[in-house]
């Protein structure tokens, strides 16, 4: 016991001893003052995240109808805002890739249009309201409604149409594109045929 008691009385031990213990104790506050500073910062990025505009666009069904000099497209969608901020939609927009002679690729962008509803003969617009601009969209809400665009046939010419996409630009001009939309013909109330590539006339 004596010879013990004499050991642990030498600073020579005890001191060395301690700062280990000291060392042992400042590694792990360290360790886990990082993980919980980790934490917060993927909690905080998360949050910033959910700040950052972004808009969603869930197409319900896509239309179009000939017109004597034109044809008339109308979408059906759902916009959701999943962030913790209210946003708007303040633009929106038909890109429709056409096809020219030699298989020359062109781009056109037609407008929102409400008023093409007035023109539209089949009854398929009663299932929403006709979207009008700007359309606010608070923190995670989701409006639905039409969007309707009129392609007047000198716009394109002879070429032949290959895709659609629908483009929507927010008040904070952060655009959200959809993927290509395949668009049915509107015939009558009781007819609709399939068409994922719309001719020219």
């Amino acid at each position: 016991m004596t010879s013990l008691a004499n050991v642990l009385g030498d600073p020579k031990v005890w001191i060395p001893a301690l700062a280990l213990l000291v060392s042992l104790i400042s590694v792990f506050l360290s360790w886990r003052s990082g993980k919980i500073a980790r934490r917060a910062l993927a909690i905080s990025e998360g949050q910033e995240k959910r700040r950052q505009p972004q808009l969603g666009i869930y197409l319900a069904n896509g239309y179009r109808q000939l017109t004597s000099n034109g044809q008339l497209f109308g979408f059906l969608v759902s916009i959701t805002n999943p962030t913790d901020i209210n946003n708007s939609i303040a633009r929106a927009e038909l890109q429709i890739t056409y096809l020219l002679e030699k298989d020359v690729e062109t781009i056109c962008r037609l407008q929102h249009n409400p008023a093409v509803g007035e023109s539209v003969s089949h009854n398929a617009l009663q299932a929403a309201a006709i979207l009008s601009l700007p359309v606010r969209i608070d923190a995670h809400q989701t409006v639905s409604g039409w969007f309707l665009f009129a392609l007047d046939n000198q716009v394109i010419g002879k070429g032949s149409v290959d895709s659609h996409r629908l483009i929507l630009e927010d008040t904070h001009r952060v655009s959200t594109s959809s993927d290509p939309i395949p668009v049915r013909q509107w015939l009558n109330e009781g007819k609709m045929e399939r068409d994922t590539t719309s001719p020219s006339s």
